[in-house]
């Protein structure tokens, strides 16, 4: 009897204090077995083995070495993502598909919630993506390096609330770098690089004829830097049927087809891209490229504000739009020098008088803006970007991270322009390592007992440089360019 109520006892403490499994970390290596238990003395041999004994809130540390794919059989959960990364420092190559495959991708998430893959090189995709999500949200691609796959460097289908940051995605041989399709909604792309694929950097395409509502809300496309796609058609940021999302601070250049475009892939007006937001954005067409905004087919509301948009073919621009895009649609504090309705080419003054558009944007080069086009789209000191643009609520940083505004007024473009600064060197006892003095204000570096110059030192052309100690060495490894400026004084 006794033992009897102690067995009741527990049962009922077993369904007031349910027991809980704790999220683990194992290791993949080359070296290892799936025969082992995943630890780091004992790590298992294949990504499949892991993603198939993983549970929520798993994570697999995977150790240098070159891999098969893998296809998930678990999902996460909210704060309990399943995350598959490399373990610090590690070189980790995914070029194969894995024995559980699907479509011809290397990494497959499907019908799976609440993943992150972080730090993977995934390559050599034989049919569609290195990185390939259906119908599964919540997933996190960070820090990867998708290149050479045939189709998409990472895919999406049908995936909400999905987030690709700080990765690049090169040499995609039929599509794009990025491709994020079918209705997925609260996307976030950003810090990405994308460069090289045959179609576009990154697409965004609701696909209205496949499903789902037909839409993509509420995306935001910030900090990207996008140069030499295109080259079989596709813009650098192309949106078919996206809604109520932010491109902003993304960095376009050298595209061979567009810049960014917004239409409502071939399925009538009602499908437009609409309501979106284009802020801050530095845009610079080669030639044989295709306008730098482009807007068509029903994408209305359009908000076109602080945007550098310089195109190096006489004949095209910075904005194009037509008739079924102009309800809503507003744009001003760019730099722009022409602008087309309808295929019907424009200055930008003809452009302002007869659409009461872009009232305080202005016309300028590259070469008038930029430190280097083509490689260094930071702003010059001369530029007329500066300051000149309109305070949006919505961006508070530049490209790269610096506080908007630095100055009296926003910058128009990528970039915010800082003043440059001479770095900290005066103690009694001043060492310069891997310091780069700037040009165009002089600069002096007082040591009471000493100053050693040492590796990593720069002062470029332009510079001028004063130290000031009784003992001054000059180490190995410092680079003075021609043109520089250097006095020593005791």
């Amino acid at each position: 009897m006794k033992s009897e109520r102690l067995c009741l006892i527990f049962g009922i403490l077993f369904l007031l204090f349910p027991v809980h499994s704790y999220a683990a970390t194992y290791y993949v290596s080359p070296t290892g077995n799936d025969e082992s238990a995943g630890s780091s003395s004992a790590p298992w041999r294949t990504l499949q083995h892991a993603a198939d004994k993983v549970i929520a809130g798993d994570t697999v540390m995977i150790r240098s070495g070159v891999y098969a794919g893998f296809r998930a059989k678990s999902g996460g959960s909210p704060g309990l993502a399943i995350t598959f990364k490399s373990e610090s420092g590690a070189s980790v190559v995914v070029n194969d598909t894995g024995p559980d495959a699907w479509h011809g991708s290397l990494i497959n998430i499907e019908g799976y919630n609440w993943w992150v893959l972080d730090g993977l090189e995934v390559t050599g995709a034989p049919d569609n993506a290195g990185i390939d999500i259906r119908e599964a949200d919540h997933i996190t691609v960070r820090n990867c390096y998708c290149h050479h796959n045939r189709k998409w460097g990472i895919f999406t289908g049908f995936a909400e609330y999905f987030t690709a940051e700080y990765n690049e995605c090169a040499y995609s041989t039929i599509e794009h770098g990025i491709y994020h399709s079918n209705s997925g909604d609260n996307a976030i792309i950003r810090f990405n690089t994308c460069h090289h694929n045959n179609g576009c950097g990154i697409q965004i395409n609701a696909d209205p004829s496949m499903g789902g509502d037909g839409i993509s809300s509420n995306c935001t496309v910030t900090h990207n830097v996008l140069y030499e796609n295109g080259f079989g058609g596709g813009s650098a940021i192309n949106l078919a049927s996206v809604r109520d999302s932010l491109i902003a601070n993304n960095l376009i250049y050298s595209n061979h087809a567009g810049g960014i475009a917004a239409w409502d892939d071939d399925q009538g007006v009602e499908w437009g891209s609409k309501n979106n937001t284009y802020y801050n954005n530095t845009v610079h067409m080669p030639s044989d490229g295709r306008w730098a905004i482009n807007l068509k087919n029903g994408s209305t509301g359009s908000k076109v504000y602080n945007n550098i948009l310089i195109h190096e073919n006489a004949a095209r621009g910075g904005l194009e739009i037509d008739t079924s895009s102009l309800a809503g649609f507003s744009s001003d504090y760019n730099i722009l020098t022409q602008a087309s309705v309808d295929e019907l080419t424009m200055s930008l003054s003809a452009w302002q008088d007869n659409y009461s558009q872009d009232a305080h944007s202005l016309s300028q080069t590259a070469g008038q803006n930029f430190v280097s086009p083509g490689s260094d789209y930071h702003l010059l000191a001369t530029t007329l970007a500066i300051d000149a643009g309109s305070p949006l609520p919505e961006i508070t940083d530049d490209l790269d991270g610096n506080a908007r505004p630095q100055g009296a007024g926003y910058d128009i473009g990528a970039y915010e322009f800082v003043a440059p600064s001479c770095p900290p060197c005066s103690e009694d006892e001043v060492e310069l390592t891997n310091v780069t003095f700037p040009t165009g204000i002089p600069c002096e570096c007082v040591g009471t007992i000493s100053i050693t110059i040492g590796s990593g030192v720069i002062i470029p052309n332009g510079a001028t440089v004063i130290f000031r100690a009784p003992i001054v060495a000059i180490k190995p490894g410092v680079s003075i360019q021609q043109g520089a400026v250097v006095h020593i004084r005791q």
